[in-house]
């Protein structure tokens, strides 16, 4: 009798540079070369992990790029990390802030989906253009509630959600892992909905039992030799 899978712990990296102005002084040569190395390296990483290229410049003044990562294995997942500033264009990145969470999917739906990289449900993540995302502590009066209140409160902000049809939301859970309790990014195909839904969520009464939900970073989806040329 085969033996049933079982999607292991799915790691999620949410690491955000900032372009040192050394690279912009380059020669054009040494430029392209530097990008193209970079991407060379980026490319033979990517056929074990999940990954997405942001675009920041302009919408945060302490990061340009977000790489968005994601590995079964949290030592793999680790090395390719450490390897986006070994070289071209990477040893000009300075790391501004880091994520690590992990998300748990419903394993008997997920696996009844078709699985990317052998352990990762198809079309879970980076489906849409843009992504707001930001960490979250919650308070101390958040674990004081009931079980059943805590899952009134949760359903209510569950509804709001729901209503925004091309919107995704996904929560990566950090205890033990990070300083924040979990990540939660929401992704959307427009803007618009992305800032009414957002707008929305904070009059929850849910969010009178968050005690951190900062920095937000407001992600746009781009392609990696797209985002490197409009930095340089």
């Amino acid at each position: 009798m085969e033996k049933a899978k079982k999607i292991n712990n799915i790691f999620s990296s949410f690491l955000f540079l900032r372009l040192d102005p050394k690279f912009r002084r380059l020669i054009s040569n040494e430029k392209i070369a530097a990008k193209q190395e970079f991407e060379n390296m980026v490319g033979a990483c990517q056929e074990k992990v999940f990954l997405r290229t942001y675009m920041t410049t302009g919408l945060r003044a302490d990061a340009d790029i977000l790489f968005w990562r994601i590995s079964d294995n949290l030592e793999y997942l680790q090395d390719i990390c450490a390897k986006t500033f070994s070289v071209g264009v990477g040893r000009y990145f300075h790391a501004t802030h880091s994520y690590l969470g992990v998300y748990h999917p419903d394993e008997a739906a997920a696996l009844k989906r078709e699985l990317e990289f052998g352990f990762l449900p198809k079309d879970t993540f980076g489906r849409h253009k843009f992504m707001l995302l930001h960490p979250v502590v919650k308070s101390h009066l958040w674990y004081e509630l009931s079980e059943e209140e805590r899952q009134k409160l949760l359903t209510s902000r569950s509804a709001v959600i729901t209503r925004y049809k091309e919107i995704q939301e996904n929560f990566f859970q950090s205890y033990g892992l990070d300083e924040q309790e979990m990540i939660v990014t929401r992704e959307a195909r427009h803007l618009d909905e992305l800032v009414f839904a957002t707008r929305e969520l904070r009059e929850q009464r849910i969010k009178n039992y968050t005690a951190v939900d900062k920095p937000v970073f407001l992600c746009i989806g781009r392609d990696l030799r797209e985002i490197l040329d409009a930095l340089s």
